[in-house]
């Protein structure tokens, strides 16, 4: 589900709600009223990886699982020219990925509804890619690479971009990225759980996918991908007038500031700390269905 990357679409708008119905408001959908468009820390590059791992060009139809509010999706419908459907548990999300497909002009290629990931009410065999962007990491991914695999058309790809943490990491390193991990179980209130290399390869296999290719990355905060992130997000203007977003309802609710602390240091321990953050980093990971 996309996690440390903020950004915003010119003319968005959005339900506006009391302060008290936003501070109750869970993770997800207070990220979706906060118009959080991505959770993804190798940005549009690793998006292209994906698409590139997982054949879609034009004659692709895609489900974006867990797409948030739709950044992701309309820019894969964008660049690549295919069909997209996304679907998240989250209404506020789905509210929003709705309303950015209109404000790019991409309502006739890109649709977005609520729906559960384990349960997915499309015939089998419907699409020609599934994708996961920081969403599988909350998942169990034996049942839902599973039901991933239904939907896909015979030939038809799995493709992942999840978090990592590697398959030795020493003790001193190990605790931080435990407490990483409670912190964002916290927040979330999901089974949030950073997988091995070898253990996203294992969900492949067992969930019977073919020509499984795990990929993994670690630089994903260099200055120049800093500067990179910036212009996709719409340029310095708009990141500022979500920093502004956040401030200010920060200033609001000491509820809020709460949950703006620990999401500081959940992101600081698994991403920015110097000993624990060599131990983390993303997948790309891909499977074909046979």
């Amino acid at each position: 589900m996309y996690n440390t990357e903020l950004g915003a679409v010119v003319g968005l708008s959005r339900k506006e709600l009391s302060l008290s119905q936003i501070e109750e408001l869970g993770y997800y959908d207070f990220m979706a009223y906060l118009q959080v468009p991505f959770f993804n820390i190798g940005g549009t590059p690793s998006l292209d990886l994906l698409a590139e791992r997982c054949k879609i060009d034009e004659n692709s139809h895609v489900l974006d699982v867990g797409c948030g509010t739709g950044g992701n999706a309309c820019h894969i419908a964008e660049k690549y020219g295919c069909k997209v459907t996304g679907i998240d548990i989250a209404e506020h999300m789905i509210e929003q990925a709705n309303i950015r497909a209109q404000e790019l002009g991409l309502s006739n290629r890109v649709s977005f509804e609520v729906a559960d990931a384990y349960n997915l009410k499309y015939p089998e065999g419907t699409f020609d890619s599934v994708i996961t962007v920081f969403v599988s990491q909350f998942l169990d991914i034996e049942t839902a690479f599973l039901e991933f695999k239904r939907v896909l058309k015979k030939g038809g790809y799995l493709g992942v971009n999840e978090m990592f943490k590697a398959d030795k990491i020493p003790a001193e390193a190990k605790d931080k990225v435990d407490y990483g991990e409670k912190v964002y179980k916290e927040l979330t209130e999901l089974p949030f759980s950073i997988r091995t290399p070898s253990e996203w390869e294992s969900g492949f296999i067992k969930s019977g996918y073919e020509d499984i290719n795990i990929e993994t990355k670690t630089e994903y905060l260099t200055p120049s991908r800093s500067l990179e992130f910036i212009n996709e997000l719409g340029g310095l203007l708009l990141l500022f007038s979500l920093l502004w977003r956040v401030v200010r309802i920060g200033l609001r609710s000491s509820k809020i500031r709460a949950r703006y602390v620990k999401m500081s240091r959940g992101k600081r321990v698994l991403l920015n700390d110097p000993i624990s953050s060599k131990y983390i980093g993303y997948v790309i990971g891909g499977g074909r269905k046979p």
